[in-house]
């Protein structure tokens, strides 16, 4: 039996997910580090990552949040198109559905209108 592709987009959404967190909380810890009085803040200067989260953290956050959502969508076109070619590949040419290994399935016995097994 073939071995199931990986999709490639549950990798990207991995990642970015993973991202997309430290970064949300790195934002709210500098958010509410300048809620705080400014002598609290005067003890020790910015650090550079400050600094940028200062500057970019929600360009960072919406560019994350949108890497998400088109990865998403990927995500659900590849296993959407992974499904349907299943789906061919049992039914076969002739269109008799298929077993996993490719054989045709027969059903077990005579079977009345509605599926059911005769006695």
């Amino acid at each position: 039996m073939p071995r199931k592709r990986t999709n490639p987009f549950n990798v990207v959404l991995g990642i970015v997910g993973m991202l997309f967190t430290v970064t949300a909380m790195s934002y709210c810890v500098f958010v509410l580090r300048g809620v705080q009085a400014a002598e609290a803040n005067a003890a020790s200067p910015p650090a550079a990552f400050e600094k940028l989260m200062d500057g970019y953290g929600t360009a960072i956050l919406v560019a994350q949040l949108a890497a998400l959502a088109v990865a998403t969508v990927g995500a659900v076109a590849f296993d959407s198109a992974e499904g349907r070619k299943e789906v061919a590949r049992r039914q076969g040419a002739n269109g008799t559905p298929r077993d996993r290994d490719g054989s045709a399935a027969v059903p077990a016995g005579p079977t009345s209108d509605h599926g059911k097994p005769t006695l």
